[in-house]
Parts: C-alpha cells; structure tokens; sequence
C-alpha cells in the first residue's frame, strides 16, 4: 500500500489497484456517539446475584459470580438505587485535554455520578476502560474495542444509561458480582488479565528530563556523554539521592523528531551503548522511551521503507493490525536491545495519529472507528513481546495510554498531567489535586502501578507545589521525577537556584519511597495474583461509611498507611478524616486517634500528613522515617 497527501485526505492505493479515500481523523475529538436504537432496560441486584431485563437480549450464566449479556441494540438503561456511587471509566478527572490539562480545573472526584463519559481514547488523558464498580456491590464490563457513552444519572437521575456503537458481532457486556471491590477485581481481572509485577528495581525512584541537552558533553568514567545526564548522575551521588531508574526521553535517535531510527543521536548521546553501561555500572537502570511511529523520508530514517513495505496507516503509525508490520518492528525493537543493553520502554503516544474514522480500513478490514480504542492494546502488546523475547522477565513498560487488558503488560504513567496552565507560563496546583484522583480511579481500573510527572509534565512554576508533589509521589507505586523545565533541587526554575530546603524535602522523600520498597513489592505481587490495588481508595476498607463514599483526597497506601496530601499553595494545615479503627501518626507515634474521627493536623512543607492503621502496622519496614 501507498499513500500519498491530497489536502486533508490521503489516497489509498491498496491491493485492488483502486484508489480509496481515507479521512484523516480529528482525534482530539470523540465521533459521533449517542444514545440510539431500541433501550435494554436492566435491573442489577448484588445479593443475591441477580440480574433481570426487558427487552430484546439473552442472559448467559458463565460462573456464580458473571452474566454476560448480549444485544443487537448498543443501548441499555441500567437502574441506578438512591445514593449509589458509580466508579473507574477513565484516569483523568474529565475527558478534553483544556479541563484536565492545559487548563486543568478543581473538578471531579471518584463518583462518576451525573457526569457523561466517552469511552474514546484521546491524545494523552492516557487510560480509558470500559469497565465501572458501584456501590451496591458488582461490576461492569462492555467487551469488545468499539467506542460509545455512559450517562450516569445526568438525564435521569435514576439511570445509568449506555450508548455503544455496535459491531458485527453485536453488542456484549458482563456483569460481575462482589460485594467487595477486591472480590470484583479479582473476578474482573481473571477475565482481562492480571496486572503485571514489574522487576523490583522499577519500584525505586525515577529521574528524567523531557529533553537532554544537545551539542553540550561532559567526561564520566572515561566516557564523553551527555552532559544533563552527567549532571544529574554526580549530583545524585553528591547529594545522597537514592539510585533508581535513569529515563531518556524523545528526542534521543537520529532523524525526525529524534525518533528517525534506532540508533543514538551522535549530537545528544554520544557513544550511546557505553553510556547505558556507565549506567549500570553506577547503579541505575536505564528506560528509554518509544512510540508506534515509522518517521522520516531521508533514506537513514525508518519510515521510507515501512511505508514501501505497506506497514504504515496514516503518515506515521503501523498497522498493528498486519503480522507483517508487527514482525518488521519487533525485529528493529529487539536488535536495539540486544545491541544497547537499555532495561526497558516509556511507551507514549499511541492514543493519537492512529487513523480513526469509519471509512479508514485497517489491514485486518476493521475501521479505524472499531480499531481506535484497541490500537493501544496492539501497539504495547508489540513491544511486550519483542522485548520479553531479548531479555526474559527483567525489563518494564511504562504506558501512557491504555484500555481493557493493558496492565497485563505495562504499567502506566499518567501522561501529561500540569504543574503550569497556559502553554507552561502561569503556575498550578491543580495538576497536583488532579494526580490524586487519578491514582485512586486506576485503582478502580485494576492498574495498580501508577505514577505521575511529578511536579507536573508542564513543570511548575512554584517551589511549594513541587515539594507536595514529591511527598505526594513518595507513596505512589512509581515515583518518576521529571517534565518540561527543570525539576532538579540544585536548578530550580525560581531562586533560590540551588535550593537547600528543597535538598533535603527531595532526599526525605526519594529516601522514604526507597524504604518502603519492599512493602511495596509485596502489594505489587499481591496485585499481580488477585487484581488487589496497591492503593485503596478509602471506600474499599470501609464500604459502609458515608464519609468515603466519594473521599479522593485520602486514600490508603497498602493496609497500612493513611495518605492525606496536601495540594493547596499556602496550606499549612490540614482535616483529616480517620476511619473506624486506632491511627497513629507516622511522624509522631506517640499521637494516637481513635476512628472514626475528623481532625486537624499540621502540614509545614516538609511533612506530607500520613497515619499508620495500629491494627497492620506489622506490615511495615522498621525505621521508614529514621534520620529522615
């Protein structure tokens, strides 16, 4: 195939000869989804297991715990009992890249309830899953990779109604009993996939920048290398900074948007290869970052011959769809490896420049309609395999988009989420209150390894919302530092330049993340067995209590430890809300509460409020906070 511009069109030349005309989708835009054809009305009892409809589908029994329903008709009105929280559907906090990014707003919470929901993966609000829990007890998966809407009580109150485009195969969805979230995880996950349990050395603290320096070199161990990452590894040691992993970002190779190729561009890392082994030799494993792209015309670049070789769909993306493409970019993956020694892939991109409208045709003859919200699943799972097949088990994916089976590959980043609005010119802490939502709606989502830029891809602008991002990201499963701009405490973007406040707040905190390493690989294997989150949000533990039914900015980080943020510049205190149960603070054990109890606490800018659950505390590491 071949495809050459014409206006805002591309012609397809395909197999017949025939010239074809693909539409060149919109993609920060959801298409034409609505609420059509004959209604399913459904009625979902939780104990016992129940499930009654009226209307024109058939019911299937596939265990005690899971009915699968089946419809010719997309469209199904779900009754919805007073007080009944909806939760998971999407990471971000809302659809549209102005509300939830470069605009972000103080919205949305973990109840879904009276909002309209896309299920359309869009360019960098990264996850999106078919799949809710509510309140009264079961789950609520639509299968399949076409795309529609959820109505959670926003028409009528007193529904949940679903809009879905229907395919060949009809329309299919399976409900999935609890009563506990866990319970619902668990079976929902068997059905999907288990969470991957990533290498152990994943789970240590994460450093990068968006883009290293070019044309500027420094000498490390013999070696002439770039010098952003000399300086960030000699200040790492100079400052007693734990070792982690080392991220390269785009651009990084030769050509087109620093991704022409697989190989090192001579102008930014020089001698490549053997920067990886410098690496690995000091400590650090090295992540670099990938995408679903043949770019570039020049004859060194890659794109020229995917597209002779017909790989290509759109003017960038391969057509995961055709063995061909998959085996030709497995091969360019797994000879990098093999030849680099690089650890493992920050996966972006994906969730856009896929063509996505009804009248683009995949090599597998599905439209880009069907195959847009499955091209995420297409594209991770390609690096997956060629990656697993150079180095066993030990390597990691990082994803930034994601839909229904994708954890079991990767785990995921949460794109880029702000610490600066207005094209990176004006400060926000309301990234910050984003990525505390965000964490707690992968829970629901049975992604367990999650993790932010933080201080915001859009780096921030105000030292204070840097140092609650580092507290914050201390008790998240991955802990990555870096974005736009400078996210170092010996560069700030604002004086005092070499800050030593910020020292010591980022080497508590990347310290204290460290220490619990272990704790936290114990979730993540327990994550990786049952689809248990590592992060609870507080409903989970304490389904009965009206007081976290849509709490997002507490949550648990294992069984025990109570996590209470603070993202608001200028807070030096805060409420906390403790749940049924002994509290002891974690700074100050000697301060015990009984639960439940609203009360509060100090905040100063080193301190991130955090309460050890009396009852589990066994499970901790001794001396998480001695000499922090």
């Amino acid at each position: 195939m071949r495809y050459r511009w014409v206006g805002v069109a591309l012609l397809w030349s395909g197999l017949c000869g025939c010239p074809q005309t693909l539409k060149y989708p919109e993609f920060f835009k959801e298409p034409d989804l609505g609420f059509r054809g004959p209604v399913v009305q459904v009625a979902v009892q939780a104990q016992p297991f129940a499930i009654q409809v009226q209307g024109d589908a058939e019911l299937e029994q596939l265990d005690p715990y899971r009915v699968r329903l089946t419809s010719k008709s997309g469209r199904l009105k779900i009754a919805l009992a007073p007080g009944e929280a909806i939760y998971g559907l999407t990471e971000r906090i809302v659809a549209g890249r102005k509300k939830s990014e470069r605009h972000v707003r103080a919205i949305g919470g973990l109840d879904r309830r009276g909002e309209l929901v896309s299920m359309w993966v869009l360019p960098s609000e990264a996850v999106y899953v078919p799949f809710y829990i509510s309140s009264s007890g079961y789950g609520m998966l639509i299968e399949g990779t076409q795309p529609g809407l959820y109505d959670i009580g926003r028409k009528d109150p007193e529904f949940l109604e679903v809009g879905w485009e229907v395919g060949p195969e009809g329309f299919s969805c399976v409900f999935i009993q609890g009563p506990a979230y866990t319970e619902i995880l668990d079976r929902y996950t068997a059905m999907t996939g288990r969470p991957i349990l990533p290498p152990k050395w994943a789970l240590r603290p994460w450093k990068w920048r968006d883009a290293c320096v070019a044309g500027k070199f420094s000498e490390l161990d013999g070696i002439k290398m770039n010098a952003d990452v000399v300086d960030d590894i000699t200040n790492y040691e100079k400052l007693g900074f734990p070792k982690g992993v080392y991220l390269i970002d785009r651009p990084w190779a030769e050509g087109t948007y620093g991704y022409g190729n697989f190989n090192w561009d001579p102008n930014r890392f020089p001698n490549g290869d053997e920067m990886i082994k410098v690496l690995h030799n000091r400590g650090w494993r090295v992540v670099i970052w990938g995408a679903p792209w043949a770019l570039g015309k020049a004859d060194f670049e890659l794109g020229p011959e995917a597209k002779a070789k017909g790989l290509v769909i759109g003017d960038r993306n391969l057509d995961y769809t055709n063995p061909a493409a998959v085996a030709w970019h497995r091969e360019k993956i797994e000879a990098f490896l093999r030849r680099s020694g690089v650890d493992g892939w920050k996966l972006d991109r994906g969730d856009e420049y896929n063509p996505s409208g009804r009248h683009d045709i995949y090599f597998d003859g599905r439209t880009g309609l069907s195959v847009h919200n499955d091209y995420v699943r297409l594209y991770i799972k390609t690096y997956y395999d060629a990656t697993a097949a150079v180095r066993g088990d030990d390597f990691l994916l990082m994803a930034r988009p994601g839909y229904t089976g994708t954890t079991a590959w990767s785990i995921t980043w949460g794109g880029d989420i702000p610490g600066a609005i207005h094209q990176g010119r004006v400060g926000t802490d309301k990234g910050l209150r984003s990525a505390i939502i965000s964490l707690q709606r992968m829970a629901f989502l049975g992604y367990p390894v999650w993790g932010t830029d933080t201080g915001g891809y859009q780096g921030f602008k105000d030292r204070e919302v840097f140092a609650r991002w580092l507290a914050f990201s201390a008790f998240c499963p991955l802990m990555e530092i870096g974005g736009v701009g400078p996210h170092e405490p010996w560069a700030m973007p604002e004086k005092p330049y070499y800050d030593e406040e910020m020292i010591r707040i980022y080497r508590r905190y990347t310290q204290l993340h460290l220490r619990l390493l272990d704790y936290t690989y114990e979730l993540a294997e327990r994550a990786a067995q049952s689809g248990d989150p590592i992060v609870h949000p507080l409903v989970f533990d304490w389904p009965d209590d009206p007081q976290v039914k849509n709490r997002w900015d507490e949550y648990l980080y294992g069984p025990a430890l109570l996590v209470a943020p603070v993202w608001e510049q200028g807070r030096r205190e805060r409420e906390v809300y403790l749940p049924a149960g002994e509290w002891k603070d974690l700074w100050d054990p000697s301060r015990t509460y009984q639960g439940p109890a609203t009360i509060k606490v100090e905040a100063p800018l080193d301190r991130i409020p955090v309460f050890i659950r009396t009852e589990k505390a066994d499970l901790l590491p001794k001396g998480i906070i001695e000499a922090l």
